[in-house]
């Protein structure tokens, strides 16, 4: 054993600042890099906004000029803009101040589609109203009950209790304790918020949600609570012979009774927006079909533009005349500057690219539905596109298209494949689609087990396995042929 150095030679991929901040710009959406777009417009002094003008679309792209050559040749200043004067507000013969209170108070909100560069006609389809969430739909409610101004204090809190399904997670004894009231003063306010619309709001669990929904229907000692009130097991486990014979009524009754109850809303809540959590899904490309061909275009409607001041133009093209502090200042952001415009372009290139190659794979799809999505994985369409596979990841990842069938996530057009009798590839989300269908033709009383839907997809020339078939299902939620026996 004895102490030395060593020289040795390695080769290492190390992540270089420029190829991280390209990975990031790729991986943003449409929002996001709007978002980072304003926030380079902020923190650097050497960009500022393109304003687009009505014949641009006519003219040629503006040459990047290398930053060395900046020192070399001239750089014409831009003029300044003539200044604009609005006309008076009297000359339009509109009260102004009515119409921004009117703005301001409607419950209507104008959302455009996507941008032609003209003003888009105003449509109904353009108009979306604002929801209320739960909290504030009961809130609304308390009012026209019977409660003094305590009881409705007491029912707010409540209504605040509540979770996003609309159930109450507390028990009576334990708001009694937490409000130091007592619990007949609990079961008022419950019952109060429990007579509100959604039916079913309010309940403690399950079975006092499904009661309230039947009484609500005008259900009241029948089948129908006899099945909710004591046998919600064996009505999940699809008992219906065992539940006929303890509660007395007829399996016809109880089967009736059933359908009533598959109506109803196990979670009576859930159809509202959480507060504060609205998410809208701006799509990041357009799909469309023009002339019988599929158009990818690019979403840039609301992403401002940018371009390089020419005042700092002009101070690297004079290095003499400026102090050196200055000169490597504004060199250093004109180098961030070039680097973030010169990434925006080439992730506009690359999804465009992804995309075009997705659209070219799942065309049929576009046309004719779920049942003609194709096989297709990312190696499929990096090898198109002539792009790495994590490249496709990252283009496509958060990312949405709006399509003819609707706004669609980009990695919705990825599935697996199932094989077929002729040795092609079926997707597995068009495989789902079948047995969906399948299901829904069975006879109730015969219903298909997973073995005998291999068997019809065999016969239909799809070839998979028992597990699979078993598998999807769970994946779709349907439950096990002797759960969906009728007798």
């Amino acid at each position: 054993m004895r102490l030395g150095l060593q020289q040795k030679q390695t080769l290492q991929l190390k992540m270089t600042p420029e190829m991280q901040l390209a990975i990031k710009i790729l991986q943003l959406n449409t929002v996001e890099l709007k978002n980072q777009v304003l926030e380079m417009l902020e923190t650097n002094p050497v960009v500022e906004l393109e304003e687009p003008s009505r014949d641009e679309s006519s003219k040629e792209p503006p040459t990047e000029i290398p930053l060395e050559k900046l020192q070399e040749e001239p750089v014409e200043p831009v003029p300044p803009s003539k200044e604009f004067r609005e006309e008076s507000r009297d000359d339009f013969g509109i009260d102004w101040q009515k119409y921004i209170q009117d703005s301001e108070n409607t419950e209507f909100k104008v959302s455009r589609g996507r941008y032609t560069g003209e003003e888009d006609e105003a449509t109904f389809e353009n108009f979306v109203s604002a929801k209320t969430n739960l909290r504030e739909h009961l809130n609304n409610q308390l009012h026209e009950v019977d409660l003094n101004p305590t009881e409705r204090k007491i029912g707010e809190f409540l209504v605040g209790l509540i979770d996003r399904n609309g159930y109450l997670r507390y028990t009576r004894e334990q708001l009694a304790e937490m409000l130091k009231i007592d619990q007949a003063v609990v079961d008022k306010v419950v019952r109060a918020i429990q007579s509100m619309d959604p039916a079913g709001v309010g309940a403690y669990d399950l079975r006092e949600c499904l009661l309230l929904q039947a009484r609500d229907e005008g259900y009241e000692d029948d089948a129908v609570t006899a099945v909710i009130d004591k046998h919600l097991d064996d009505l999940a486990a699809n008992r219906l012979a065992q539940i006929a014979k303890a509660t007395g009524y007829d399996l016809e009754d109880i089967q009736a009774a059933v359908e009533v109850i598959k109506g109803f809303n196990p979670k009576p809540g859930a159809s509202f927006p959480v507060a504060g959590d609205q998410i809208y899904v701006t799509p990041d490309v357009f799909i469309e079909k023009v002339d019988g061909e599929y158009v990818v275009s690019l979403n840039e409607r609301d992403i401002p533009r940018l371009r390089i001041n020419n005042l700092y133009k002009e101070a690297i093209k004079n290095k003499d005349r400026t102090d050196k502090a200055t000169y490597e200042f504004i060199r250093e952001k004109l180098e961030a500057a070039r680097s973030f415009m010169r990434y925006i372009d080439k992730r506009k290139e690359t999804i465009l690219n992804v995309t075009k190659a997705i659209v070219e794979v799942q065309h049929e799809f576009l046309d004719h539905g779920i049942l003609y999505l194709k096989p297709l994985t990312l190696q499929d369409v990096a090898v198109m596109a002539g792009v790495h596979e994590s490249t496709v990841s990252r283009a496509t990842s958060g990312k949405y298209a709006q399509t003819p069938r609707g706004l669609l996530e980009l990695k919705f057009f990825f599935s697996g494949a199932a094989r077929t009798h002729t040795g092609e590839d079926v997707s597995t989300q068009a495989v789902k689609k079948r047995i969906e269908d399948l299901v829904k033709q069975e006879d109730p009383k015969n219903p298909l087990s997973d073995s005998d839907i291999v068997e019809r997809l065999k016969a239909e020339g799809i070839y998979i396995a028992r597990r699979t078939v078993a598998k999807y299902r769970g994946e779709l939620n349907i439950l096990s042929s002797s759960a969906r026996r009728r007798a």
